[in-house]
């Protein structure tokens, strides 16, 4: 085990096999006071010196030898060469310490791709329930877009019928009333139409804005007229006189807003009920407002306000009609100006839509506005 022949070793100390910074940490002294107070020393791992200078693990059993009046004679030792069994037992700790550092690991690894993988799921359930939902609201769409369209052309054609009816002998007033139900019933079909060209413009980005100054006031007396031409069943009371500057916007897209706005106002007011359009100066700001004299909006409804499609149920005997686009493009069309719009409403007292635009500055702009000059698209 060591290299040395009998002859070499026989009457020397064993201490020349042991390491010479064993010998200075006093390993021999210890092994002998061991084995002098316990009667032997088992299995005590070391290392010794081989004839070519080579160290090797070897596993120490040493036992106290006595006479037969129990004195101590001298001690046994037996040496094993255990170089390649620790070899071995660290090898298999390295391959354990590898493998438990790959378990961690691919652990790790699990743990992220499931993790991921929920959120996907998640993520794909979410997607299933707004196809479920997009789904849904376009079979809604086309049956409410069907019944818009009929209920107007079904009104127009029956007019119409009556007024070329031979048998009917009709007077001035009858001619009248039945060319004015015409004009309200074509207005129905014409907002309509625009408000679906307006959707699709608006979910492409192609709406262009066209920003000028705008006077604020003429703006609404014109509206209004063009409304009373269309509904005389209800009072608009228009602004107070008070000076409102002029605003830099696109003059066509805030008679929309406006006009939807109005328009949803008649819709839930009852008849002959009051509409009040009013603006103000708040700053740089203009605030223009829209106050009806319907049943207010029920709160958990005034978060899904401006929704597309979404409509609120009038509370009474009468028919909710409406495309349900008006106010969504309303709130598109005032974002898209760089303002705000929203809604405060008491059930029993009506309901207020206001919204804000940007006072036109000295040299007629205003850099809030979200229009690109160059390419001139809704942003």
């Amino acid at each position: 085990m060591f290299g040395y022949t009998a002859e070499e070793v026989i009457g020397k100390p064993v201490s020349f096999l042991v390491p010479e910074e064993l010998r200075r940490k006093g390993e021999l002294e210890l092994i002998a006071q061991s084995v002098v107070e316990q009667g032997s020393l088992s299995h005590f791992e070391t290392e010794r010196l081989t004839k070519d200078g080579r160290r090797v693990l070897v596993d120490l059993t040493r036992t106290l030898l006595r006479d037969s009046q129990g004195r101590a004679i001298g001690s046994s030792a037996i040496l094993r060469d255990i170089t390649a069994r620790k070899r071995a037992e660290d090898e298999i700790r390295r391959l354990n310490r590898e493998l438990e550092a790959r378990v961690v690991q691919r652990t790790r690894e699990l743990e992220e791709a499931y993790q991921t993988l929920r959120v996907r799921n998640f993520e794909l359930q979410q997607a299933n329930e707004e196809l479920k939902e997009l789904d849904r609201l376009k079979s809604e769409f086309v049956s409410m877009v069907s019944h818009e369209l009929r209920t107007p052309l079904t009104n127009i054609n029956g007019c119409i019928e009556l007024m070329l009816s031979d048998d009917n002998e009709m007077n001035g007033d009858a001619r009248r009333e039945l060319l004015q139900v015409i004009g309200e019933q074509s207005a129905r079909l014409t907002r309509l139409v625009k408000g679906i060209l307006n959707v699709s413009r608006i979910e492409s980005q192609r709406l262009h804005l066209h920003p000028e100054l705008v006077d604020i006031e003429p703006l609404v007396q014109r509206i209004v007229r063009n409304l009373e031409t269309t509904t005389t069943r209800h009072q608009f009371i228009l602004p107070h006189p008070n000076y409102v500057p002029a605003v830099w916007a696109d003059a066509d897209r805030v008679e929309e807003i406006l006009t939807n706005l109005i328009d949803n106002a008649i819709k839930y007011s009852p008849l002959g009920g009051k509409i009040v359009i009013d603006a103000d100066c708040q700053g740089d700001t203009v605030i223009l407002s829209v106050l009806d004299s319907g049943l207010g909006i029920p709160e958990e409804e005034l978060d899904k306000i401006f929704e597309k499609f979404h409509r609120v149920d009038r509370g009474d005997a009468r028919e909710t009609y409406g495309h349900g686009l008006g106010l969504y493009i309303a709130k598109k069309l005032v974002e898209a100006h760089g303002g705000e719009i929203w809604v405060e409403s008491t059930l029993g007292r009506g309901s207020k839509f206001s919204f804000s635009l940007p006072v036109a500055s000295i040299d007629g702009t205003k850099n809030r506005l979200a229009v690109s000059q160059e390419k001139g698209n809704y942003q």
